[in-house]
């Protein structure tokens, strides 16, 4: 079977029920996400599904978090503006393989779950950027003080591609900073260079991260499961209305 790298494609393939007989833990590693339909009278609890896949890791909010609009927050995760493309393991202070979130309430506009795979990004990549990217390394940090553990060793800096666990293949593990935003959830900088350098290099990641073979922008409806491999796929959000109810229950595994 050959490789989809086309994430129209993939997010078709993507896909299976929520039942206890669910072929999810194939599909999962096959694409390094899936998408599961509330189908049938039998639906797995998330706790199961994500049960087969590591321990719960545990923040100071605990093991399941509510992602929703909260009030006189300074997380972008309970605000309603959009999170550009990220790996979650750079940004807090567990080790984070898998990640699975269910949705309670689905917003009428906007939204969305953006997805993006490794083998999309580095078949529509051009070769200058990704030679760019194999040369550097970009330090991250998180502006929101007391909800994360603090990282006792600093800052992680780490190098923008890595080794796909599953395929040995390229994997980008990138947090995009751009553009500049005062209120972001965590920052970035490519290690050596200047702000503006390390902008245009981020604007450069999140051009290619939007082109539609790219990126799947998930519009999610109550009862559905999505999971996503941290080490293998990017992440990111859209912004949606204020008036826009958007809940959903999120466990991650190390």
């Amino acid at each position: 079977m050959h490789e989809i790298t086309d994430m129209r494609e993939l997010a078709a393939a993507a896909r299976c029920d929520r039942g206890p007989s669910s072929p999810y833990l194939e599909k999962l590693e096959r694409h390094g996400f899936v998408v599961m339909e509330p189908e049938g009278p039998e639906q797995m609890p998330l706790e199961d599904i994500m049960a087969p896949l590591g321990d719960p890791a545990s923040y100071r909010f605990g093991t399941q978090l509510i992602q929703e609009q909260r009030a006189d927050t300074d997380n972008s995760q309970f605000r309603t503006g959009a999170i550009p493309m990220h790996v979650d393991a750079h940004l807090n202070a567990n080790a984070v393989s898998y990640m699975g979130w269910e949705c309670l309430e689905a917003p009428y506009e906007g939204g969305e779950t953006l997805i993006a795979s490794s083998a999309a990004f580095f078949a529509a990549a051009p070769d200058d950027l990704v030679g760019t990217l194999r040369g550097i390394e970009i330090e991250y940090w998180s502006r929101v003080s007391g909800f994360y553990a603090e990282r006792p060793g600093g800052n992680p800096v780490v190098a923008p591609i890595q080794v796909d666990p599953v395929t040995g293949a390229d994997a980008l593990c990138v947090g995009v900073d751009f553009p500049a935003d005062p209120s972001r959830n965590f920052g970035a900088a490519v290690v050596g260079y200047g702000k503006e350098r390390s902008l245009e290099l981020f604007e450069r990641l999140a051009q290619v991260l939007s082109r539609p073979e790219v990126v799947y922008a998930h519009r999610w409806r109550a009862g559905q499961v999505l999971l996503m491999d941290n080490r293998r796929v990017l992440h990111g959000r859209a912004a949606y209305p204020a008036d826009s109810p958007r809940k959903l229950r999120r466990i991650s595994v190390s």
